[in-house]
Parts: structure tokens; sequence; C-alpha cells
């Protein structure tokens, strides 16, 4: 849940999933406030703690009521946590969590990183970080894979984005898509050193028996299949804006600490670029 913004655009996609898919939903609040400033005496800091939380219990359960979802299985309760990120990491490998969803904040300084972020990197379960825009049946889901890898845990992580993204796409009865990018350095391009739409056809031409063995197995016709030259972080969003994608799907690496903010991840430079829903994958351990 957010708090800050009136219209709770998690909630609802939750319930959306939820009553398409059949899955259980947990609605969970977070209650945080700097409680050291009150008189010492611990009873009184436990009480004014215990109040908080009550306050913010309510508010969730008139978020509720307004939602209109009594016909579904819902686990609704508030959680004393300042950093969430760290509660919804453990409690994702404590419970069987199949996605979490959380309303997507577009902003980081190399100093402050936000709790999208963390769960990007960090979260053992998959992170869909939404948009404020309405889902629309006809419009696809697109898978973002690397083709260009031959690396065991590459595929692995391709095939679970795509079954992933197939199964949704299932259950909201719309098209699957996939992208890929074609990395080319943009300086070379810039400084005219390579040909580019020579390269970007020899690029495809060596894709085209994995682009094959993809439409076969997943049943998708050569127009579902996008290739672009680019770097991944743009190439991606426009694909998704030209195609109008209600969500992306895409794989992290899951870099953490320095690693993460000098060098970043692609799903993270995605979603500073998306005004759709984006859905993040970690490989498996």
């Amino acid at each position: 849940m957010d708090p800050a913004h009136q219209e709770q655009v998690a909630l609802m996609r939750g319930i959306e999933l939820a009553r398409t898919t059949g899955a259980r939903l947990e609605v969970v609040a977070f209650a945080h406030e700097y409680l050291d400033s009150l008189p010492g005496d611990k009873v009184v800091r436990d009480n004014a703690r215990q109040t908080l939380i009550e306050h913010r219990q309510k508010w969730l359960e008139q978020m509720l009521a307004l939602a209109d979802c009594t016909d579904l299985d819902i686990q609704a309760h508030t959680v004393w946590e300042k950093r969430i990120h760290h509660w919804i990491n453990q409690h994702c490998q404590q419970q069987r969590i199949d996605t979490v969803v959380k309303t997507g904040h577009r902003s980081e300084t190399f100093l402050y990183t936000p709790t999208d972020w963390h769960l990007i990197r960090e979260c053992p379960a998959p992170v869909m970080l939404v948009s404020d825009h309405k889902w629309r049946r006809a419009h696809p889901i697109l898978a973002a894979v690397d083709l260009s890898s031959d690396k065991p845990a590459k595929k692995a992580l391709n095939v679970k984005i795509i079954d992933k993204a197939w199964h949704l796409a299932k259950a909201l009865d719309t098209e699957l898509h996939l992208v890929h990018a074609l990395h080319v350095s943009e300086v070379l391009a810039d400084l005219e050193i390579i040909d580019l739409p020579a390269h970007t056809r020899q690029r495809e031409q060596a894709l085209q028996p994995a682009v094959d063995h993809l439409c076969n197995t997943w049943h998708l016709s050569r127009e579902q299949v996008h290739l672009a030259a680019g770097p991944a972080h743009k190439v991606i969003p426009r694909v998704a804006n030209r195609i109008k994608a209600d969500m992306v799907v895409i794989g992290t690496t899951g870099k953490t600490g320095l690693a993460a903010k000098v060098i970043g991840n692609t799903a993270e430079k995605v979603l500073s670029h998306l005004r759709t829903d984006l859905l993040t994958l970690r490989p498996d351990e």
C-alpha cells in the first residue's frame, strides 16, 4: 500500500491479478514514526506505536472497502517498519510469495536508493512495479530477452521470463511479444566507424535460428518478436510504446552495493524510461 497517494494503483492491480489468476492476495500497509523524542517511559512509546499501527490499519480497511474486493481471499495487516524493502525481502524468503506488487517510483540519487531499486536488486520474488495507467485487455505483454549469450544462466533466465510473461498473457487474454536489443556501441555508430544498417542486418541474420526456435516453442508469429538496434534501456521502452504494451517483463542481474550504483542494472535503467508496468525476475540461485 502507498499512503502517499490517493489512488492505490498497486492495490487495484493486485486485485485484478487475483481475480484473473485465482491467487490469494496479501495486502500490507507500513507504519513508522520517530518516537525517541517522546518521554523515556517505554510504556508511552509502546502505546504511541500501537496507536499509530491501529490508525494505519483502520485506513487500510477503509481502502479495501472502497476497492470492493470482498469476493477475494484477502489477508490485510499493518507492519511497523521503516525500511520497507527489508521486511518484504525477509517475508518473501519465509513465505511462498509469487509476486510483489508495488507502486513504481522513478527517482534515484547516488546517496539515496528508493525502495523500488532495493527490491529489484534483492527481493527473491518477482517484483511488479506498476504505473498509473489502466490495463487494456487488447494490449500485449512484452518480454525482454537476451538472445546474444550462450551462457546457460542467461538461457535459463530467458525461459523464466518468457514463461512468466506467457502465463500472464494467457490469464489476461492478450498477446505475448518478445524484444531483443541488438547492442551497438553508440560511440562507434556516432563516429560512423561502422555501417549501422549493415551491422544490424548481419546481427539479425545471425539470430534468425534463435528467433525461429522461440516462435516454434511458444507458438508466436514472427511479427511478435522484435529485434532493434540500440542499448536495451532505450530499445525496450521504445518497442513497448510502439506496440502499446501494458507490461514489460525483464530479468535483472541483481547487482548490489557499489557495482549497482556504478554499473547499474538494465531493469533499473528501463524503469526510468518506461511509462508502463514493469515485472522484474531474478535468475534462479
